[in-house]
């Protein structure tokens, strides 16, 4: 009995599966990774200079609490949406703006003169980290071939899980040979070179053909 069965289901989608050449692709997850680790540590060592924050900019600790805050509402509000977005005008794109968003943020982190400003340029910085982590999945999952992606999701997993656990500790070193804004202006240099590698090396990924999604955006 022969069992013929329909072309979709006998071709596969080289665009998934294949991944990029092993040369690109290392080059690629460097700049996914890069960039994935910084919007990470970037939620968690804020934290350790509140104190300084606070002293440096007059401010009680209870105002300096949303230098935190404001950043991680921007980066959790804006996920999907932007998750969404990616789909639409390509995952690629929204890497690369968020990436470069948040290293212009970091930027303007580093030489905040006051309260509002800093909470401005973090929030700018959330924005840009939504942007990062809104579609390093998709964009793993487009580089690896089909036979890595559960080694490239876990890769993923452990620079998420590995950032958050040495912020601290990395803050702490940061803090003990220079002030808090040396804590943002260290992305800087990480940042440009995960661009310039990014430009260079990601894929460009196929692009869905339904409108965005205005409303829902708007509640999340």
């Amino acid at each position: 009995m022969t069992i013929t069965l329909p072309a979709a289901a006998r071709e596969p989608d080289h665009t998934i599966s294949d991944g990029l050449p092993a040369a690109q692709r290392r080059w690629a997850i460097a700049a996914i990774f890069t960039a994935l680790a910084m919007a990470s540590l970037d939620t968690a060592i804020a934290n350790i200079a509140l104190p300084a924050i606070a002293a440096d900019l007059h401010v009680s600790p209870e105002q300096s609490v949303w230098v935190v805050n404001v950043y991680q509402i921007a980066l959790v509000a804006t996920l999907l949406p932007l998750g969404a977005l990616g789909e639409i005008v390509g995952h690629q794109r929204i890497y690369l703006g968020g990436l470069i968003l948040f290293t212009i943020a970091s930027l303007f982190c580093a030489v905040a003169w006051s309260l509002d400003s800093l909470l401005v340029a973090r929030t700018l910085q959330g924005l840009g980290a939504s942007g990062i982590m809104s579609v390093n999945t998709a964009l793993v999952r487009f580089v690896y071939p089909g036979r890595m992606q559960g080694r490239g999701f876990g890769h993923n997993a452990l620079v998420v899980a590995t950032a958050f656990t040495f912020g601290p500790s990395i803050a702490s070193a940061i803090l003990a040979i220079g002030p808090w804004p040396w804590l943002f202006a260290v992305n800087i240099p990480f940042g440009l070179v995960a661009i310039g590698i990014g430009f260079a090396m990601l894929p460009k990924t196929p692009r869905a053909d339904h409108g965005f999604d205005f409303l829902g955006a708007i509640l999340a």
